[in-house]
């Protein structure tokens, strides 16, 4: 068996389900859509105004500045605390007063809607039985009750929220009437800017004076810390010279020199070795030594030498190249480059000579200021712990001199706001006066009852289907059951249509057919059948058509009423012809009244209680040859009719078939199998 057979979803089957099911969905959407248009039929309509305000988070940085919280923070809180604001009973208060809303009887007692007013007595009723009785206080002015409780109905219906991530605040104000609703949250927002206003001017003078106290001491502060510096300078001879201590600047300047000098004396030192190292060889090469820059006043003259040189040079070259190395002029051109040559050395000797000279000056400049660093150093360590104090007052004077800037600039802040208070919030859009209701939302509400009720419906219908299986189809009970089935008789309570005598009678042709084929006729010996109801089905089972099909063949027919037939049935039956009614108490109490009865009657229907009546006869059960079970439609489980049969098995004949009273033909095919044979056989001409 495979281990996932359980989890895989039988789509046809689901369809199944949810054609059965949809009849329900639909009545619990219709009755949805019924309940909400009485509730749209029983609301009073109510008008919104909207009334739009700006915070303006930069005009409201008065004592934020040193707030430890970060801006994201401070914001969301800033915005939270106004939104609460505008929910408060405070302003709720000064916009009755504003305008005289205690004293509207339309206002203080509104309309109310049907369901408001249920609601309205179970809280009376229930507030009447839970309360205990209140201790009586002082007495309460009327007037003051009155704009309370103003207040308390205008918060009510009052709605704040805030638009997004921004400083836009929505304030909508909904009442029966719209004039009133618009002025209403025109008076909350000129109400709100008042309250702003009034709250700045307050804080502005608050923080004023305490401003003011601590200018006046941070003063004294400052002036203190400030005299304890110059006091502290001209004690310890301290002179300041652009910005800096005279002792600072001087080690300053030392430092600066020692550090020019040493990097002046590895300069010339590598110079002097270069020079030295190049002259030294066997043959220098004075021409290309002489090219190198000696920052002495030789580098001009030896310059021209060498030019001198190249263009005695070139001439040289000239001639020899035409005429020989013999010729004269070649010759005194030879004696010019050997004594240009001689003199370019001698020259490069004095400028190697003046590098030395500047080499031997650098290192005697800086041993010099080595040693005055030194013992500058070794003086000025014995006042490291005055220099530590000084520094410690002045940055003690500096911090002062910080904070008093930073409060006159609050003074300064706060003398403006005292002035000429601004208030921190703007009315960005005023509320217009409202065209249309915005409730009862009539779409809204009847989609809502349409979706609800559907969801309810879906909710019942899922329900029953995961309620226990009950027969329904010829095919479920042979299944479920083992029992033959012979087939739907629909229900007696209404007149039969053409279709639907038509499935009675094929029905009951192959209940009588089972019939036959479990009980073969005989000549002269007649057969004794049971119809044995499940449960009650009262008149259910067309006992009259039966007979009458069983005696169309010419067959005299007995009914033998044991507690299962009702008066009209008996009536019907007494008019048909070759069909006898009798009552268990017309059948002679003889050994051998079961053989005369089948020697008079070809088939005799004995018609008994049900099987779950405690008073069911199992001896004239067991008298009958074969047995037809009668079974309620939709009504019984297939466990139901296991038990049942295993109660009474002992005493049951055969079944022949079974047959299913009481159909509903077009639910019945809902059970079925779109194409199976049972629905195409409901169909069938």
């Amino acid at each position: 068996m495979d281990p996932d057979a359980g989890t895989v979803i039988d789509s046809e089957k689901l369809g199944q389900s949810a054609r059965r099911q949809a009849g329900v969905v639909v009545k619990g959407a219709l009755t949805g859509a019924a309940v909400a248009l009485l509730l749209i039929v029983v609301s009073v309509p109510r008008y919104s105004a909207t009334e739009t305000i700006l915070l303006d988070e930069e005009r409201n940085e008065l004592l934020n500045q040193v707030s430890a919280l970060p801006n994201a923070v401070r914001s969301d809180a800033t915005v939270q605390s106004e939104l609460e604001i505008l929910r408060s009973q405070v302003l709720a208060v000064e916009v009755v007063k504003r305008l005289n809303l205690d004293q509207d009887a339309d206002f203080m007692d509104p309309p109310v809607d049907l369901v408001s007013r249920i609601m309205g007595n179970v809280t009376s009723i229930s507030g009447f039985f839970s309360s205990s009785k209140a201790p009586i206080g002082p007495p309460v002015d009327p007037a003051i009750a009155a704009r309370e409780a103003a207040a308390g109905i205008l918060r009510e219906h009052l709605y704040v929220e805030r638009v997004g991530r921004s400083f836009v605040l929505l304030l909508a104000y909904s009442d029966h009437n719209p004039q009133r609703a618009a002025a209403v949250a025109r008076a909350y927002g000129d109400s709100y800017v008042q309250f702003q206003l009034t709250s700045q001017s307050k804080l502005a003078v608050n923080a004023g004076q305490w401003v003011s106290e601590r200018l006046k001491v941070l003063a004294e502060r400052s002036q203190e810390a400030t005299s304890a510096v110059q006091e502290f300078r001209s004690r310890h001879n301290l002179v300041e010279y652009q910005g800096n201590l005279l002792t600072d600047q001087q080690q300053s300047d030392l430092t600066t020199a020692l550090v020019t000098a040493s990097a002046d004396v590895a300069q010339l030192r590598a110079r002097v070795q270069s020079f030295e190292a190049m002259m030294n060889v066997e043959k220098p090469d004075v021409l290309a030594v002489s090219a190198l820059e000696t920052l002495t006043p030789s580098d001009e003259t030896m310059a021209a030498l060498r030019t001198d040189y190249i263009n005695a040079r070139r001439n040289w070259t000239g001639i020899v190249a035409e005429r020989g190395e013999d010729h004269p002029q070649a010759l005194q051109l030879k004696k010019q480059m050997d004594i240009l040559e001689q003199t370019i050395g001698e020259e490069l000797n004095r400028a190697v000579l003046a590098t030395k000279a500047q080499f031997e000056i650098a290192r005697s400049r800086e041993a010099s200021l080595r040693d005055d660093l030194s013992s500058f150093a070794d003086r000025v360590t014995g006042d490291d712990k005055v220099m530590g104090q000084l520094a410690q007052l002045e940055a003690v004077a500096d911090t002062y001199a910080t904070v008093y800037r930073d409060f006159l600039e609050r003074y300064e802040i706060t003398a403006q706001q005292e002035n000429f208070p601004i208030a921190s919030v703007r009315i960005i859009s005023p509320a217009d006066l409202p065209d249309r209701p915005s409730s009862p939302r009539k779409k809204a509400l009847l989609g809502m009852g349409l979706i609800l009720g559907a969801l309810i419906g879906i909710v019942i219908g899922a329900l029953r289907e995961m309620g226990p299986v009950r027969l329904r189809t010829p095919k479920d009970t042979t299944d479920r059951s083992g029992l033959p089935c012979a087939g739907l008789t629909p229900s007696p309570r209404r007149k039969l249509d053409t279709e639907q005598r038509r499935v009675l009678t094929r029905t009951l042709n192959r209940a009588r057919q089972d019939l036959d084929r479990m009980v073969a006729q005989q000549a002269g010996v007649g057969r004794i059948v049971a119809l044995v109801p499940v449960d009650a089905v009262a008149d259910a089972f067309p006992i009259t058509s039966f007979a009458e099909t069983l005696s169309a063949n010419g067959e005299r027919v007995l009914v033998v009423d044991a507690g299962g037939l009702t008066p009209g049935q008996v009536q019907r039956l007494n008019a048909l012809e070759r069909v006898e009614t009798w009552k268990l108490s017309d059948i002679p109490a003889r050994d051998d009244a079961t053989d005369r009865l089948r020697e008079r009657f070809q088939t005799v229907l004995l018609c008994l209680p049900s099987l779950t009546r405690t008073t069911f006869p199992d001896a004239l059960a067991r008298a009958a040859d074969a047995s037809i079970l009668i079974l309620p439609w939709g009504s019984i489980t297939p466990d139901f009719l296991a038990d049942a049969i295993q109660l009474h098995g002992e005493n049951l004949r055969p079944i022949a078939s079974t047959v299913l009273v009481g159909a509903d033909l077009k639910r019945a095919r809902l059970y079925m199998r779109r194409g199976d044979f049972e629905e195409r056989l409901l169909h069938a001409v």
